[in-house]
């Protein structure tokens, strides 16, 4: 039987990052960053967010990086290495659930596309609210799989293809229209919710991007 193993590879976040562009550079400015602020992004994969928040924050800030997947987070590692940024950018490995830092350590928090994989986002919000500081800015970028639709002649196979993408394959696939309700669960304060409706025709990249690994 099939089932969905959950891989993300570099080439498919290499994609993601084309299209998403305007958008991470949108979550950058919400983070309000400064030099020398210290700075969390959650599920940083190869790093590609990372590298361009240690720039904002320059050489008196630091960026931490945290990811599940080993490869990419030591490709990351030694990416910044062979920039000598290492003292201000490091990448680890860590469960966002279970955040190995004290509390009010990060100027502000960022994910992109993480929690859809999660199976309790509400104790990963929870985690980056504790290692954030009063007053500090969280952004969370996230995917409303609902919502996704493909210009096809069977429009009822279309919607049974993708619910069974929701029920089955994404942990989560709800992520992007439940952000509002989980920050406020977890008592933010000053919500802000925006949309950022995606269009492309370039088939190639929309299975890069929808059509995660099946074995």
């Amino acid at each position: 039987m099939s089932s969905f193993n959950g891989k993300v590879d570099i080439n498919y976040l290499q994609q993601a990052a084309r299209i998403f562009a305007p958008i991470k550079q949108q979550s950058y400015a919400k983070m309000q960053l400064k030099p020398g602020d210290v700075v969390l992004d959650a599920g940083c994969g190869p790093g590609i967010d990372a590298f361009a928040l240690v720039e904002i924050v320059t050489s008196t800030g630091q960026v931490i990086g945290i990811d599940h997947d080993r490869k990419m987070l030591d490709q990351a590692n030694q990416q910044a290495r062979e920039m000598a940024i290492d003292d201000r950018l490091h990448f680890q490995q860590a469960d966002v659930c279970n955040l190995p830092f004290s509390d009010n350590h990060f100027n502000s928090c960022r994910s992109e596309r993480l929690f859809m994989h999660l199976h309790h986002p509400g104790k990963a919000l929870r985690e980056i609210a504790r290692v954030t500081k009063p007053g500090g800015r969280v952004v969370i970028v996230d995917t409303d799989w609902g919502s996704l639709s493909i210009d096809i002649t069977m429009p009822e196979m279309e919607r049974i293809l993708f619910q069974y993408r929701i029920d089955k394959i994404i942990n989560n696939g709800y992520s992007g229209r439940s952000l509002h309700r989980l920050f406020q669960e977890n008592h933010f304060s000053d919500i802000n919710i925006e949309v950022f409706p995606l269009f492309t025709t370039d088939v190639d990249l929309f299975y890069a991007l929808s059509v995660q690994e099946i074995v």
